[in-house]
């Protein structure tokens, strides 16, 4: 899938049945056009798939763009951040830079926010896995721009992906709270469409389903989503628990966070009385109070990858379109080490 030959503005201007002038009044001056002409025009634009090249005067001359993009990431989240840096390391060794593009979640504003970066002619865009990864993926196709996706395996044919089994975490955290010993976990789950999330809960529940112990008692606590906030939450149903269970696995860090915070408040100790695992393996996990046992997601090696790839997809000559899978770890720390009660 490189990027294909993008339609030009005489072409809209023939379909249309207008002048080359008019189409560019429409599109820089559209108060110089009646309405009804404003919108034939509109209409074909959007058919047709033009991309205006805001960037074509900066880029003119050069053989290729020396821009990639990283579209659906929020700055704000370390998974994401950690993401980015991958990804801008890859570019680094390559001589290029990185456009980055928090993203819209409606397919108009997808396809919009790859219109705007096919604009500036970027090399290709590395799509941060999120529940419309699909639309990203098809609004990239339909405009011609090369894709990697980073975070969740998609193999359709012309482009990379790079993905991590969560679903083998999942199963490695729950694993480990049996080999503790407990026998009553709590699943903080986050119900919804996010894929990972559900990877994570459907790996932890088949290990503990295929546990064979009439003494296992598993209670889900569902959460609106992966925060402190959630996890605060969490912890105060948990309290009313009874009899109180021994261990809790939660699917990100930030509500073991916030969990770990209402026991601790509570005189409950962890992991004395309550062992608590998290996912992801985020910077504070290890800095915690009671450093956090969590299944590290590696996202930095993520971004790496995708951002070579998407450099090697896009590059002259032959490219083989691999879909990678990275396995994640689990890293043991205090926060699970008690013996349960």
């Amino acid at each position: 899938m490189r990027p294909s030959q993008r339609v030009g503005i005489k072409e809209v201007a023939r379909t249309a049945g207008v002048s080359i002038g008019t189409v560019s009044n429409v599109l820089n001056r559209p108060e110089l056009v009646s309405p009804s002409t404003r919108s034939l025009v509109m209409s074909v634009i959007d058919s047709l798939g033009y991309v205006r090249l805001a960037g074509a005067r900066q880029l003119r001359g050069s053989a290729s763009s020396q821009l990639l993009a990283l579209y659906g990431v929020d700055v704000a989240d370390p998974r994401d951040a950690a993401l980015a840096a991958g990804v801008e390391r890859a570019a680094e060794e390559a001589g290029l830079g990185v456009l980055m593009c928090g993203g819209g979640r409606e397919a108009g504003r997808m396809r919009h926010d790859v219109g705007l970066l096919a604009s500036y002619q970027v090399r290709g865009v590395v799509i941060a896995a999120f529940p419309e990864t699909e639309r990203a993926v098809a609004a990239c196709i339909e405009q011609g721009v090369a894709c990697v996706v980073a975070g969740q395996g998609m193999e359709a044919a012309g482009m990379c992906s790079v993905a991590v089994d969560d679903h083998i975490g999942g199963r490695a955290a729950a694993a480990h709270l049996l080999a503790q010993g407990h026998r009553s976990v709590v699943v903080v789950s986050v119900p919804g469409s996010d894929p990972l999330m559900r990877q994570r809960y459907q790996g932890a529940m088949e290990c503990l389903n295929e546990f064979r112990d009439g003494a296992l008692r598993v209670t889900e606590l569902a959460t609106e989503d992966a925060s402190v906030g959630a996890g605060r939450d969490a912890g105060q149903r948990l309290l009313a628990v009874a009899p109180r269970p021994t261990a809790v696995l939660c699917f990100h860090d930030l509500p073991a966070l916030g969990l770990m915070q209402v026991l601790h408040e509570a005189g409950v100790r962890v992991p004395h009385d309550v062992a608590v695992a998290g996912y992801e393996d985020l910077a504070f996990a290890a800095a915690a109070a009671v450093p956090l046992t969590s299944v590290r997601w590696p996202a930095r090696t993520l971004g790496m990858r995708a951002g070579r790839l998407l450099i090697e997809h896009t590059a002259q000559g032959t490219h083989q379109h691999v879909h990678e899978v990275l396995t994640p770890e689990l890293v043991v720390r205090r926060s699970t080490l008690s013996t349960p009660m």
